[in-house]
């Protein structure tokens, strides 16, 4: 196996493997593990995408958001690839895998160059991740103007990328953002919390998180309320005015943040001695692995609603628990988890079909019907293609000296649509910064 990093950053793997080369180099003058020049220029290929992959060799692109607020959850998501090209010994039906890396930074216009950049100078086949929201959404806008290459989307979780139209060559494998979140608004009732505040970044990912808990918030009990909605760009570092904008009266805090930017805000919330005022309710990434590393102690006992959780009781979570925590010493988080998972569920597609990559619709067909058994659950496609996955409601724990998010509570094979029709989700407006824009009007638009 081959691995090439189109970018000057140096993506640490898995130390010890005989079948693993890696080059690391910048964009010009990439070499193989032979010492031979890589393509990298755009000049032979244009449109569609052309295949370079031979009968010995499958060429395998990876965007993954290594620079900015979001660098360490990218870095994982590098690991989480390699640890599944590992367990297939780098290569499917004989042909060695060639794994072509390139760092986007979380916006939508580098998703869309870096993408090019992996269609027409490397001649992927397929393309795993992006990683942000914003990213997979433009991905998907995008996916038509290459036909012939295989978009699996690990880690992006806007809502529209698997729905209000379907693109015959992208498959979600991580999940949609609202997913995890309908549990949690269920939950929240429960608790008796009659008026929430939301604090979250300014973009599709979010969006979908703060709607997917609205939605069942809302609707679930008729005096709820959600009182103010606090948007703030990815890459905040100053937080005093968000937090001086929470409201005194607030019962619980939905924070929808991630990355360094809820490390901020968790530790600012500290200085200004407001950490602990309110309970907070977690989205799934502000509360991930990656957080609890740097700031778990301030979030002992926050409740979050994700498709991941650190004590998942399956010989498959273990294994991976064991491999990424021997190599980082830490536990996996969510990205290590949906890019091994994305990854996985490519390479078993391509077993399936003996890694041919010349019949299109037949590996994508085959990759349709794939399920199996990933670290934090079964996962299968929907007809939408977005995976059906377990969700958990989390509590942040220590446990035996680390800090992890412990199962509350699971809710097996959930989909995008959550309890409801597909037809009718769909027809109301997407997930925004304004929609839903309160408890009243998701409760007028339900009956």
């Amino acid at each position: 196996m081959v691995r090439k990093f189109k970018n000057s950053l140096v993506i640490p793997v898995i130390a010890g493997v005989s079948a693993l080369t890696l080059v690391a180099c910048g964009s010009e003058g990439a070499t193989n593990g032979s010492g031979a020049e890589a393509p990298n220029s755009a000049e032979s290929g244009e449109g569609s995408g052309g295949s370079e992959s031979t009968g010995d060799t499958i060429r395998i692109g990876v965007l993954a958001t290594l620079t900015g607020a979001f660098a360490t959850m990218g870095e994982d998501a590098v690991d989480g690839v390699n640890i599944a090209l590992d367990e297939f010994g780098g290569e499917i039906g004989g042909k060695t895998i060639e794994l072509f890396i390139e760092s986007t930074d979380t916006t939508a216009q580098s998703a869309i160059d870096k993408a090019r950049a992996l269609i027409e100078r490397d001649k992927v086949d397929i393309i795993v991740g992006p990683l942000s929201g914003a990213e997979g959404q433009a991905i998907k806008d995008a996916a038509s103007e290459w036909p012939d290459v295989t978009f699996v989307v690990a880690g992006s979780a806007a809502e529209n990328v698997t729905m209000r139209g379907v693109e015959p060559n992208v498959w979600r494998t991580s999940y949609s953002g609202q997913q995890p979140t309908f549990a949690l608004g269920q939950y929240a009732v429960d608790a008796g919390y009659k008026k929430v505040a939301v604090v979250a970044e300014d973009y599709d990912f979010p969006y979908a998180q703060v709607g997917g808990f609205m939605l069942t918030y809302c609707s679930e009990a008729n005096d709820t309320e959600v009182a103010e909605k606090l948007w703030t760009p990815i890459g905040t570092s100053d937080f005093s005015s968000t937090i001086s904008q929470i409201p005194d009266d607030a019962d619980a805090l939905f924070v929808a943040l991630g990355g360094t930017d809820m490390v901020n805000f968790i530790n600012q919330l500290s200085e200004y001695g407001k950490l602990g005022d309110i309970p907070i309710l977690g989205g799934t990434v502000a509360v991930d692995a990656t957080q609890l590393a740097s700031v778990g102690e301030k979030l002992d006992g926050v409740i979050s609603g994700s498709i991941m959780s650190g004590n998942v009781d399956t010989p498959e979570f273990r294994e991976l628990d064991e491999k990424f925590t021997e190599l980082r010493e830490r536990p996996p988080s969510l990205f290590v988890e949906n890019y091994y998972r994305g990854m996985k569920w490519t390479l078993l597609a391509l077993d399936e079909v003996s890694g041919d990559v010349s019949d299109v619709d037949a590996f994508r067909s085959t990759l349709q019907d794939v399920s199996f058994t990933a670290p934090a659950s079964d996962v299968k496609f929907d007809d939408f293609h977005n995976v059906v996955t377990d969700t958990y409601i989390n509590k942040v724990e220590n446990v035996e000296g680390e800090w992890r998010n412990v199962v509350v509570e699971s809710f097996p094979e959930v989909s995008q649509f959550w309890t409801y029709d597909p037809e009718q989700f769909q027809e109301q407006a997407p997930f925004s910064s304004d929609y839903p824009q309160s408890c009243s009007l998701v409760r007028d638009s339900l009956n």
